[in-house]
């Protein structure tokens, strides 16, 4: 029997309604079904992914994650620390309360299919934008009025009461309303 490729599964255990908990024994079983060695990797604060990732995701031939868009966001940050000859391919599971970016690339709803896709499906290329110099980002760079809204709002809220808790803790915000000076640069140019 050859070398098993190596797999790491970092996933926020307390993404959306903390589903991940009840479909994690069926989406290992399609990880280790497509011939990976697997390693499972609960975050622990807010953050953890980045510092996992960096550390040890260089010695893995994939890197799976399952969270919300902020779990992603923490992984691919973490990845783009790698060299890129030695950074592994990543595969999502969506769990958190909204997914937008999931949505957007038409990613599987359900856990155990998003599973079989991150596992054995054909990979493909997406844009990663950078602030500065080292805060990366996939999907959606925001900045300015409601920026702090999607990390403010408590995870509670967020499991409770779904999209709603965003609106409702942007309401809150208006009061926090302050001007942003940026330059945005792209393509060797800049506005």
């Amino acid at each position: 029997m050859g070398t098993k490729k190596k797999l790491l599964f970092v996933f926020n255990p307390f993404s959306g309604k903390a589903q991940i908990k009840n479909q994690l024994l069926d989406i290992v079983d399609v990880m280790v079904k497509a011939d990976y060695e697997v390693t499972i990797y609960p975050t622990q604060a807010q953050g953890d992914a980045i510092h996992k990732i960096e550390t040890e995701a260089g010695d893995y031939d994939l890197v799976v994650c399952s969270g919300g868009d902020g779990t992603l966001n923490e992984v691919v940050s973490g990845l783009m620390t790698i060299t890129p000859e030695k950074r592994p391919e990543l595969g999502y599971i969506p769990s958190g309360s909204t997914n937008d970016f999931a949505s957007s690339l038409g990613l599987p709803k359900n856990m155990r299919k998003a599973a079989q896709t991150a596992a054995l499906g054909k990979p493909f290329l997406v844009d990663v934008g950078v602030f500065g110099k080292n805060r990366y980002f996939v999907y959606v760079a925001a900045f300015g009025l409601f920026t702090g809204v999607s990390y403010q709002t408590p995870q509670e809220d967020k499991q409770v009461l779904g999209r709603l808790a965003y609106f409702l803790h942007g309401v809150k915000a208006l009061g926090e309303v302050k001007p942003i000076h940026a330059r945005v640069e792209f393509e060797n140019q800049a506005l």
